[in-house]
């Protein structure tokens, strides 16, 4: 079974007094259930957008999306996904344990505070547990949105720019974390701009520009050290036309 299906995405943001801007434009793809595949493109690519549209979190214009075959909104597929989100919520008052420990009972996870504990002591946040959320600089805030995707073990994992804010031993980390996590199957949606990460973690990356998918392609097919000139060779074709 697929993980993802999308089929002909299309999406148009109107706003008043200014001209509509078409964000996705007919996206077709298919992730199965094991892959890494990365989501790249420039700015104001449509990555964002996308995203949104496989999570639920927005409608599209045109098109249909599955997650493990049943629609991203239903309680069903909610129960088998992560999302590592781009914003990051800060409180004085709420701390880790109670943010994760809040989490940890809407998805319904029995013992919830081992399995807490053994995702920050993999991230490195295991000193923050009874802090207050504002306490935490911006990469732990970061590392605390990637335990908060992988609690509950999920079959899909969403990552929106996981790396931005995370040092190189954190990216590390992650990358490890990765590569042990898909020897049980997960599946992972990495959208990246840090080309060498989606190099090193991803078996597949789509590009996207301008709202449309431009190429689709085993890294393998790509080589090794070969993800930027395919970049740079993509950007180029599209402002030749």
């Amino acid at each position: 079974m697929s993980a993802i299906e999308a089929k002909n995405l299309s999406k148009t943001y109107t706003q008043l007094f200014k001209p509509p801007v078409e964000a996705l434009r007919d996206v077709s793809f298919t992730v199965n259930e094991g892959e890494v595949v990365g989501l790249i493109g420039p700015n104001g690519a449509g990555k964002s957008t996308l995203m949104r549209l496989l999570l639920g979190f927005l409608p599209s214009d045109t098109g249909s999306v599955t997650l493990f075959g049943e629609h991203p909104e239903s309680l069903r597929a909610r129960s088998m996904i992560g999302y590592q989100a781009d914003s990051q919520f800060r409180s004085k008052n709420v701390t880790v344990r109670s943010f994760l420990k809040f989490h940890a009972d809407l998805i319904g996870i029995d013992q919830a505070e081992d399995h807490i504990k053994e995702l920050l002591g993999t991230f490195e946040l295991l000193d923050a547990y009874e802090r207050p959320l504002a306490s935490l600089s911006k990469g732990m805030r970061q590392k605390l949105e990637l335990v908060l995707a992988f609690l509950g073990s999920p079959k899909l994992v969403f990552l929106d720019e996981p790396t931005a804010a995370l040092d190189p031993p954190s990216v590390f980390v992650l990358r490890d974390f990765l590569a042990e996590k898909k020897q049980t199957g997960l599946t992972v949606l990495f959208s990246s701009h840090h080309l060498t990460e989606v190099e090193s973690a991803c078996d597949r990356i789509i590009f996207i520009s301008d709202g449309t998918v431009i190429d689709d392609s085993p890294m393998k097919d790509i080589g090794p050290g070969h993800l930027e000139q395919l970049f740079r060779k993509k950007i180029s074709m599209k402002g030749t036309q």
